[in-house]
């Protein structure tokens, strides 16, 4: 159990290390909301459909809108793959104090792994390793161009208080892959804690904090994000 707890710790860590090293920080706060629907059409499989609204609070407007469709094979009682489609449109410039504003358009295919273990009756310990090709189409384009890759890896731990509460801490980390990359190799991490509270079989609600720490396309600038987000998870089994 001790070794899972310390590799998580270290990413920890190593998120607050990168964060202190940074100048020129730019701090933003924003309100995720997202509804997952997840048809369990047997034991193996899941396919799911995800949407996703992030709004600036300060003030209230769009950021992003992420809606998504995707299965999910249980290969094991630990492990998992995952692939997905992401549509993905982003309100430029990320200024929530612009008068003028546009929409970038990004198709983001995925393919995951994820692995789940129990430590003991209370901790268990979770990883996912995920692969995206990132396809924009900038404000001024009629069509959608090959960017970029991006590897992310996330660790994290789950403690289940009760039957109906769980908690977890994430820690995620974003690496940019490509020929078009040079200075922002490292794109971002992402370090949250939450509460799952499960309702009943079909329905879950997850909310809680998320720090964004993100790498602007200078490579010299970044983004330092507090995030409230809330979770409605629906399940719906056929079998």
């Amino acid at each position: 159990m001790l070794k899972p707890i310390g590799v998580c710790l270290f990413f920890v860590l190593f998120s607050f290390k990168l964060s202190a090293q940074q100048k020129n920080v730019e701090t933003q706060n924003l309100l995720w909301t997202r509804y997952l629907l997840n048809f369990h059409v047997s034991e193996k499989w899941t396919p799911f459909f995800d949407v996703e609204e992030r709004m600036y609070m300060f003030p209230f407007r769009q950021h992003h809108f992420l809606p998504s469709i995707g299965a999910n094979y249980k290969l094991s009682d630990n492990v998992s793959f995952t692939v997905a489609m992401m549509y993905f449109e982003l309100t430029l410039p990320q200024n929530p104090n612009a008068d003028f504003t546009e929409s970038q358009q990004e198709l983001r295919p995925q393919v995951a792994v994820n692995y789940r273990h129990k430590l003991d009756s209370k901790f268990s310990f979770l990883s996912r390793l995920k692969l995206e090709w990132r396809y924009k189409k900038p404000p001024d384009d009629s069509s959608y161009n090959f960017t970029n890759y991006r590897l992310r890896m996330r660790l994290g731990l789950a403690y289940n208080i009760n039957e109906k509460f769980t908690a977890n801490l994430l820690e995620e980390i974003h690496i940019n892959i490509g020929d078009k990359i040079v200075r922002n190799v490292f794109d971002q991490n992402r370090l949250s804690a939450g509460l799952n509270y499960k309702i009943n079989d079909k329905f879950q609600i997850e909310t809680g904090y998320m720090n964004w720490f993100q790498q602007k396309s200078t490579g010299d600038d970044f983004y330092s994000r507090n995030i409230v987000y809330f979770t409605l998870r629906h399940n719906l089994k056929f079998y």
